[in-house]
């Protein structure tokens, strides 16, 4: 580790003094979701002029974002930064970055290794934000069901915090836990399907905004919008705009611009061969009827 962290700023002080461009590797978990567009513009805003960020689309599979990691290894970045589609099956690409000398910062989902630094929204707290408007919403009674991505640690932590959030109430029953792929697509059937097996349910949590935007999609073919209340956690426009319509409940907004910029203020630390945070943590914040206009 020490090695490595002493080779990395050898090598920025050479770089630093012949001038020569920095490359940063990126490796993007899903360039379809606007999220991911806006932490990319963040990372763009703070990347120093002559540097390059080579930024690559995992586009949600797992296999292709080990390989674009390799591909990025082999192009000579000098850091690496990964929002992991799969929290686990990233360690190999981890490893290999180790071997090469390469620090590897994550951003967005933080994972189960070691590595130079974390930059993520306080997911936890996302989940508790939206759990608590939940309860308050429901008047602390009601059959609750939640559509997950545990394999994402990101995903996880929210999951979790929603759990902690409505266990304040004792009369609100999770009644289904489901993981899905997450998206507008993937979270409709499955949404439907629940509200045909709990005819009163009274709520759903989403594990981000485009699935809870299924769930929206589901519930209001049912004509059950005045019954089902919905969370998701991003702070999206398109949440905003059902929240503001009354079809969605609440959403924990994050600022991905400032995870990708952060990210890279990070890596240039890093480079430098400067201590970092292990664990940076960038706010949460519920977005409601009161304020998502």
């Amino acid at each position: 580790e020490d090695a490595a962290a002493d080779a990395a700023a050898d090598t920025a002080t050479d770089t630093a003094a012949s001038g020569e461009t920095i490359k940063i590797g990126v490796s993007v978990a899903d360039q379809s979701n606007p999220f991911y567009i806006d932490i990319v513009d963040g990372m763009e805003s703070a990347a120093k002029d002559g540097d390059e960020l080579v930024i690559v689309d995992a586009g949600f599979d797992a296999a292709k974002q080990l390989n674009d990691i390799d591909d990025m290894i082999q192009q000579g970045v000098k850091v690496m930064l990964i929002d992991p589609v799969d929290s686990n099956a990233i360690k190999s690409a981890v490893e290999a970055c180790d071997a090469a000398g390469i620090p590897v910062i994550a951003y967005n989902s933080p994972l189960n290794f070691e590595i130079a630094s974390t930059v993520a929204t306080d997911n936890y707290l996302a989940g508790q934000l939206v759990g608590e408007a939940m309860g308050k919403a429901l008047d602390g009674k009601g059959e609750v069901a939640m559509l997950t991505y545990n394999v994402a640690e990101v995903c996880l932590d929210r999951a979790n915090g929603f759990k902690d959030a409505i266990a304040e109430y004792p009369d609100i029953k999770i009644v289904e836990e489901q993981e899905i792929q997450p998206g507008t697509d993937t979270a409709l059937p499955v949404a439907e399907n629940i509200l045909q097996a709990y005819p009163d349910l009274a709520g759903m949590f989403a594990l981000n905004d485009p699935s809870a935007l299924g769930c929206v999609a589901a519930v209001e073919s049912a004509n059950l919008l005045d019954q089902v209340q919905i969370v998701g956690v991003d702070g999206s426009d398109d949440a905003k705009a059902a929240i503001a319509e009354g079809k969605m409940l609440a959403s924990a907004a994050q600022d991905p611009v400032q995870i990708g910029s952060v990210a890279i203020e990070t890596a240039y630390k890093v480079i430098a061969g400067e201590e970092v945070e292990k664990d940076i943590k960038i706010p949460s914040y519920l977005v409601d009827a009161s304020n998502a206009k």
